[in-house]
């Protein structure tokens, strides 16, 4: 699991990102579908997050799933 910092999301369109603490420049995309143990409204900008970081071939980038709070 990787931790990472809430950039925006938006609880209306159901989407935001996440800035990875390994600092790497690229915030992952992350969706409702992918929010375990939380909800949209939970992830203000700079809520603290872990989470996995998986390929989505279709749109050929990585994206944050099993994203959770730390506490």
């Amino acid at each position: 699991m990787q931790t990472g910092t809430v950039v925006s999301y938006s609880v209306e369109k159901g989407w935001g990102f996440i800035r990875p603490d390994n600092c790497d420049g690229v915030d992952l995309f992350v969706h409702i579908s992918d929010l375990c143990d939380c909800t949209g409204a939970d992830l203000v900008p700079g809520t603290r997050v872990s989470f996995d970081r998986r390929f989505n071939k279709r749109r050929s980038k990585y994206r944050a799933a099993e994203v959770r709070l730390i506490n």
